[in-house]
């Protein structure tokens, strides 16, 4: 449980600086520079909500539910 709350942890780090990278993106005329930094935001946002879904599970196994 400690290293799944590490790489959560891990992973909300790089949300903050892939967070700060495409606002300095934002005003870059080249559009796929933009747009790369923003699918990067999604695939990351997709990793934490799994993440997180594992961590609820085990948290509810360890408390002994199904």
């Amino acid at each position: 449980m400690a290293k799944l709350r590490g790489l959560m942890n891990e992973l909300d780090d790089a949300r903050s600086q892939l967070q700060k990278t495409t606002r300095v993106l934002a005003g870059v005329p080249d559009p796929d520079a933009n747009s790369g930094a923003t699918g990067a935001m999604t695939a990351l946002e997709q990793a934490w909500g799994h993440l997180l879904v594992v961590e609820r599970r085990f948290a509810k196994h360890e408390r002994g539910g199904k």
